[in-house]
């Protein structure tokens, strides 16, 4: 136990009410919980200190303890760079108590952030919005991310059309009133209420959701068609009785077939020399692959484009001919995306994508990972956005906990 005791004078003191002078009424003491010295060592400070009354206003009010962390029974001693856990097990201070401080450190590093911004009349232009996973169970949190700073806007819980809605309720309409383009995936509450709320921005559906998306849905499914077709003809072979180097020449076509996936997802730039004749081989042989093979660099040429006009015209094009290809797959794919045409187009206006926010999931994967989950959702989307600030994203996350104990170093 540290025993201090207060030994400043009442003409330091004024009333903070009138300003007037003051005089000791009373002496109290406070045991506050401190860092200790030794390990495993509890260790407390006892503080012997005034209480004042105004000769003014009679009002009374007890002398400040600077070190003392408001609202709270420990020394502001406590904030330093380890875990929860840690400080709880060497200090005794309860859970809750710590978490709330840094909690408190992160929201102030927030709401300094955002004071910086305004002060700085900046809003943002691009915005990506898309969903995480928070628990197994299929239990997600919906993310908002600035594209041009990095910074992430807004965290909520769920990923519907209600739960999306909260983020136009709690934002400033005037401070998102700039925003130009909203890049997201094709799920249908995210753009309904965009255009509900931001009429005036552009809807741009993210390319890499597209492409992923027809490299499994048409693409995978028209490839493990094709394989499955040799191996039925392999059986069909051996019960006819042919010989058994058909047999296993239709063996080593469904094998071969079944192995393409990358070497079709991938861009020829990036393929071997060995790979590009592999390729040839396949598409050759296989007229319904070398169409969606086709269709699906074309894609790619569209997603380039930076004309308006001439992406329309390319985007029509495509459809057309997904629709007419008689190939089932594809013209499901064809009929489906369709609806969604105008912000496929808009990519040429505005080429974003929620890449940034993609990646920077990954970072929220770790950070949860790290602590093995977090039970506290409020504290988990605060840490969140407190990682998204720029200062504390060049940071590695192992770096993290020292910037929230230590935020002006």
């Amino acid at each position: 136990m540290l025993h201090l005791k207060s030994k400043r004078n009442t003409e330091e003191e004024t009333c903070p009410y009138c300003g007037g002078q003051v005089h000791i009424c009373g002496s109290h003491s406070m045991k506050l919980r401190d860092m200790p010295i030794n390990p495993g060592t509890r260790q407390d400070i006892e503080i012997a200190y005034h209480r004042y009354r105004c000769q003014s206003c009679a009002r009374t009010f007890s002398e400040e303890i600077t070190f003392k962390y408001p609202e709270t029974r420990i020394s502001t001693f406590l904030r330093f760079n380890i875990p929860i856990s840690t400080v709880q097990k060497i200090t005794g201070v309860h859970w809750d108590t710590i978490k709330r401080i840094q909690k408190e450190i992160m929201d102030e590093a927030i709401a300094d952030r955002r004071r910086k911004l305004l002060r700085e009349g900046y809003k943002p232009k691009h915005l990506a919005v898309d969903e995480f996973a928070i628990h197994k169970g299929h239990r997600y949190a919906t993310c908002v991310m600035d594209l041009d700073t990095g910074d992430v806007l807004w965290v909520g819980k769920g990923r519907t059309k209600a739960d999306f809605s909260i983020f136009f309720q709690e934002m400033d309409m005037d401070y998102l009133s700039e925003v130009e383009a909203v890049a997201m995936d094709m799920n249908a509450s995210y753009n309904a209420l965009v255009n509900e709320h931001m009429p005036w921005a552009e809807i741009v559906y993210d390319r890499y959701h597209m492409q992923a998306q027809f490299g499994k849905d048409v693409l995978g499914a028209v490839r493990l068609e094709e394989a499955r077709k040799h191996n039925a003809l392999a059986k069909q072979l051996k019960e006819d009785g042919f010989p058994k180097k058909e047999i296993k020449e239709e063996k080593w076509l469904y094998s071969e077939v079944k192995r393409a996936r990358w070497i079709l997802l991938a861009g020829e730039d990036s393929l071997s020399d060995k790979d590009v004749s592999s390729l040839k081989k396949i598409l050759d042989d296989h007229a319904s692959l070398a169409l969606c093979h086709a269709m699906k660099e074309e894609m790619t040429r569209l997603f380039d484009l930076r004309d308006g006009d001439e992406a329309r015209k390319g985007w029509i094009k495509w459809f057309e001919g997904a629709k007419s290809s008689g190939i089932p797959a594809l013209v499901r794919f064809g009929e489906l995306k369709e609806k969604r045409i105008d912000g496929l187009i808009a990519h040429a206006s505005h080429p974003i994508s929620t890449g940034k926010l993609e990646g920077f999931n990954n970072r929220i994967k770790v950070a949860k990972r790290i602590a093995y989950g977090y039970r506290d959702e409020d504290y988990f989307f605060s840490l969140i956005q407190f990682i998204s600030i720029p200062s504390i994203r060049s940071q590695s996350l192992k770096k993290t906990r020292r910037a929230i104990f230590f935020p002006w170093k």
